[in-house]
């Protein structure tokens, strides 16, 4: 058996993710050395889709050599002791699809599959702000609405490897469908859920779809219904946090994508409204911020996956 991980190791991380994908080598002190992005194309397909995975992983290993270990993070529902994914939402057609598996013989490297949630706890755990924290919880407000717990460092599975799923939650009986149920966490607080939330509250004005992008910069110019949609989401955000800390009483909620994109006001609505939902005592121990790691979460997340996967063999 190998000694400890040393600083000279490299370590290849996979994102996939249903808007963009990304391949980049990097190293145990979160430092990216290389680096490629592409647009997903979820709707092709597993096949295509892991085709380019592969490809990109032995371009990035080709140029720089010395890579030990691989690490990737991916939406769920999805079986992290098989490494088999289960259908997550955003990424139609991957059903039960043993990427684990398939990745090690096109590869051929040791393979990591990770909850993105639980990859972004961990990279936030390790180089973000979340070093402190005993209990931690990330929601990724992005594409998809999941969840990654951390107790004491150490990610939480149920049974079957399978780590919390939030999204899924009903919050109320009306409103957008998303996760396949109206009214879900998915629905009302994922990044999409702002054309969603659009469509729903206002359809004389957007009787059938929204673009997400055109209504956050709506809101920022001032427009009264764009600002309407941006709180709506922003209140269920901290109606989901509250259910989360009543139920788990972290030390610490780190949000994710659309704390970077809308800002600290928004930031700011979010505890409003968790502060009003919570438990007192829930509220006054938990702090919720935004990622520390900004847009460098998603390429660490899968590095820290890989980091962690190869110190835990190396023990």
């Amino acid at each position: 058996m190998r000694g400890p991980l040393s600083a000279r190791d490299l370590l290849l991380g996979i994102d996939v993710g249903g808007t963009k994908c990304v391949a980049v080598i990097g190293t145990r002190s979160g430092s990216i050395i290389e680096r490629r992005e592409w647009e997903s194309r979820a709707g092709e397909g597993p096949k295509p889709m892991i085709r380019r995975i592969a490809d990109a992983a032995r371009a990035l290993m080709d140029r720089t050599g010395g890579v030990v270990a691989c690490g990737v993070s991916m939406p769920g529902p999805l079986d992290v002791e098989r490494g088999v994914i289960e259908d997550p939402p955003n990424l139609p057609g991957w059903h039960d699809v043993p990427l684990r598996e398939v990745l090690e013989r096109e590869i051929g490297l040791p393979i990591r599959i990770e909850h993105d949630a639980v990859a972004c706890a961990l990279a936030e755990a390790r180089w973000g702000r979340g070093g402190a924290a005993r209990r931690l919880v990330y929601l990724t407000c992005g594409t998809g609405f999941g969840m990654g717990l951390l107790i004491d460092g150490e990610p939480f599975y149920g049974a079957h490897g399978r780590p919390p799923e939030i999204g899924h939650l009903r919050l109320h009986d009306d409103g957008p469908i998303a996760f396949g149920r109206r009214g879900s966490v998915e629905a009302f607080c994922a990044a999409p859920a702002l054309g969603r939330i659009a469509v729903w509250k206002f359809p004389a004005r957007w009787p059938t779809s929204a673009r997400p992008e055109e209504v956050a910069s709506l809101a920022s110019g001032g427009d009264a219904e764009a600002r309407a949609v941006v709180a709506t989401n922003a209140r269920a955000t901290g109606e989901a946090c509250a259910l989360v800390a009543d139920l788990l009483h972290p030390d610490l909620i780190v949000l994710g994508s659309l704390a970077r994109y809308l800002g600290p006001d928004w930031v700011d609505a979010v505890r409003a409204s968790f502060a009003g939902e919570a438990l007192p005592g829930a509220a006054s121990s938990c702090r919720i911020v935004p990622s520390g790691l900004g847009e460098r979460v998603q390429d660490l997340s899968a590095v820290a996956v890989a980091v962690r996967d190869l110190e835990t063999r190396r023990r």
